[in-house]
């Protein structure tokens, strides 16, 4: 889309979710007051009240935008090219991780404000965190079909699997216990022991 095809209204919501996205990285989802937001984004209180009924809606906004950009690193594939399935996993991993760290809105979500994905926002964590899984769980069944990982695996089970390795690492990434830093070495050691465990070992003759 190009900047000429975009309309005035989309770039002011687009402005305002920006704008709510900082606020709430900076105040949490309680602290964040619509007058924040609007003089955060240049724009009136009544603009606000244009594009979104109120504080609510925004926050589902802002929600559905990040998890929508985050859901993006792990099935972006341009950097995969004929990767493996493992190393399409590993991929996935690394960038749904460095996202995580690189997006305050996001580590506010996770981290400042924990209770707001068991309350009236948890859809939308959930959706991601199913289509996280889904692409994961497809992954290890290519690799199942190449003779990648191992047979006897319960893809079910080992789906969930990776999937708990992901979001720890994220955890350790933005911070969320600052006794358990992160780094790229724990990263790439925890990647290490979790494929060996999925790899498919050489047949003995």
């Amino acid at each position: 889309m190009t900047c000429s095809s975009i309309s005035r209204d989309d770039l002011q919501r687009r402005r305002i979710l920006d704008a709510a996205g900082r606020c709430i990285a900076k105040s949490g989802f309680k602290g964040a007051t619509v007058d924040e937001i609007a003089s955060a984004a240049s724009l009136s209180r009544p603009l606000i009240y244009k594009h979104f009924d109120g504080k609510e809606a925004l926050i589902d906004a802002v929600l559905d935008t990040t998890f929508d950009e985050w859901l993006e690193t792990h099935a972006d594939s341009s950097e995969t090219g004929e990767m493996d399935c493992l190393a399409q996993l590993g991929s996935k991993i690394r960038r749904s991780v460095r996202f995580a760290a690189e997006r305050p809105v996001l580590q506010s979500i996770l981290r400042q404000d924990p209770r707001v994905l068991v309350a009236g926002h948890a859809a939308s964590f959930s959706r991601c965190h199913e289509l996280s899984l889904k692409r994961t769980a497809a992954l290890l069944e290519a690799g199942l079909r190449d003779g990648e990982v191992r047979a006897d695996l319960d893809l079910a089970n080992a789906s969930q699997a990776v999937e708990m390795v992901l979001f720890a690492l994220v955890e350790r990434a933005i911070g969320i216990r600052a006794d358990y830093p992160f780094s790229e070495d724990l990263m790439e050691s925890s990647l290490e022991i979790l494929f060996d465990g999925l790899r498919a070992r050489p047949s003995r003759a």
